[in-house]
């Protein structure tokens, strides 16, 4: 029986509807139908061959190619090999610690990266824009079956360990299935998608929408002015966003945020952090006739959608996604009753297959059901209403952030004694990384600790307010009230 693989996705639409635009870069104005894509696909297939990739590898990539990185997904589809994105905002250091910890045997990169990836501890190789000979009418068969993995993505757990989430063919597809049927995205749909494609945002949602027979436009990294002509340029009908995207669209001068209702923009899907009630408001002000979805998920899974008619709260993130179930249960393990918050639970066709090299270390799935530890509860009606978040994890324009992390970088210097690391609202960032510190020396200043940031955290971690302070909060037992921390929000600069 043919199992529904990414390369025999690709390969069924490349027939079925040759000459559709499959992907778009934004930034270059290119696009490829369906037909060359799934010719890219096949000539990186063979040339990852000749390098001697295999099923079963684990190949990470670090590029700026927008197309050539999606041909990169399909063709180590069709090999049977896995792809592992590394952030290209990150540390050479940061970098090392995933691919060893993923036990990658190659890394792909594009020229901007060779400086960096040649200082990696495994083999790199550019596969160049053209991999082989363009007119080369290679044909690569699929190896891959289903139940195969296909990606591992690597997301920022409260313990601030690396934490592989691995997809397979299988839970891939489940993943799309559920996204596609929630938010009722089909092949006439022409898809903006702002996100890296390192995060399963750019991933997940560009292989959703291939899935689907749709059109993707490529449009990373985001730009809100760009956005605004990219709408109607490519006529998108369906935009995915984090609200920190949507805040700044929305601060454009009122007559290029109307220029978003000039083509078929139809619906407009927030996800990877809470949707404010303020951008909530401002986008049903701006945008009164464009369908509003809020999409719970993880790179694990998909939770639930909310769309405008549910719910009253502006936490609620609506009824469990396509296939999807949701539990709520109590710190003793109990079922919890209607309004009873909770621990979050899912379970269904979207859930990954488990973490790399740990899997009982984070004690996220239970019996089949995922939780990446967030507290919710159910509504009578049946409606999820988020309370908070993983306690530590701070979520900050779309990206998950550990502060563990960057609390074990500040005890490293010497002036520091002390610090705490939270996650504050903010109306741009949704979170942002507020640091308290204990000096150990007078007069210390945020302005004396960012050269030693410089060498050892990317910029979008470092600290985006600070206080100082003579003592933390702590419990009878030494550990440090991050609670109270954010409730008494000291004074920062």
């Amino acid at each position: 029986m043919l199992s529904l693989t990414t390369g025999h996705i690709l390969d069924s639409w490349a027939r079925l509807t040759p000459e559709r635009i499959a992907v778009i870069d934004a930034a270059t104005d290119t696009a490829w139908s369906y037909r060359d894509l799934a010719h890219a696909c096949d000539r990186t297939a063979a040339r990852l061959h000749d390098l001697g990739v295999k099923s079963g590898d684990v190949i990470a990539y670090v590029s700026d190619e927008r197309l050539n990185t999606v041909a990169l997904w399909y063709a180590l589809g069709k090999i049977g090999a896995s792809w592992c994105p590394l952030n290209p905002r990150a540390t050479v250091d940061d970098w090392i610690r995933q691919i060893t910890h993923a036990e990658a045997s190659l890394v792909i990169y594009s020229e901007t990266f060779e400086p960096s990836v040649k200082r990696l501890p495994v083999r790199s190789v550019d596969l160049g824009h053209a991999p082989r000979d363009a007119a080369d009418p290679v044909s690569w068969p699929v190896t891959a079956h289903w139940p195969d993995r296909a990606g591992i993505l690597y997301t920022s757990g409260t313990t601030g360990s690396p934490k592989g989430a691995w997809h397979s063919h299988r839970s891939l597809w489940g993943w799309n299935t559920s996204v596609l049927c929630s938010l009722g995205i089909g092949g006439s749909d022409r898809f903006l998608n702002p996100y890296p494609l390192y995060h399963m945002g750019g991933i997940g949602f560009t292989l959703a929408a291939i899935q689907a027979g749709a059109t993707t436009v490529l449009a990373t990294p985001f730009d809100a002015q760009a956005t605004i002509e990219y709408v109607p340029r490519y006529d998108i009908t369906v935009t995915i966003m984090v609200p920190t995207m949507v805040q700044a669209l929305l601060e454009q001068p009122s007559p290029d945020r109307q220029t978003l209702l000039n083509g078929h923009w139809r619906h407009l899907v927030t996800t990877s952090a809470p949707l404010l009630e303020d951008t909530r408001q401002g986008i049903r002000r701006e945008w009164p006739t464009v369908r509003l979805s809020v999409l719970y998920s993880a790179t694990e899974a998909v939770f639930t959608v909310a769309s405008d008619h549910h719910g009253t709260s502006s936490l609620t993130v609506g009824r469990p996604a396509f296939g999807m179930d949701i539990r709520i249960r109590t710190e003793d393990g109990r079922p919890a009753a209607p309004g009873q918050a909770g621990t979050i639970y899912t379970r269904g066709i979207s859930l990954f297959e488990g973490y790399h090299r740990a899997p009982d270390q984070f004690h996220a799935i239970d019996g089949g059901w995922l939780t990446c530890f967030d507290t919710g509860y159910l509504t009578a009606d049946g409606d999820l209403v988020l309370v908070d978040r993983a306690a530590d994890l701070i979520n900050s324009g779309g990206e998950k952030i550990s502060s563990l992390e960057i609390e074990n970088i500040l005890l490293s210097h010497p002036a520091i004694k002390e610090a705490g690391v939270v996650g504050l609202p903010d109306p741009y960032w949704g979170e942002r990384i507020h640091a308290v510190i204990v000096p150990r020396v007078p007069d210390l200043h945020e302005s004396d600790l960012y050269p030693y940031l410089t060498q050892h955290l990317p910029r979008y971690k470092w600290p985006k307010s600070w206080a100082f302070v003579p003592e933390l909060p702590k419990t009878g037992s030494g550990k440090i009230l991050k609670r109270a921390l954010r409730q008494e929000n000291p004074r920062g600069r």
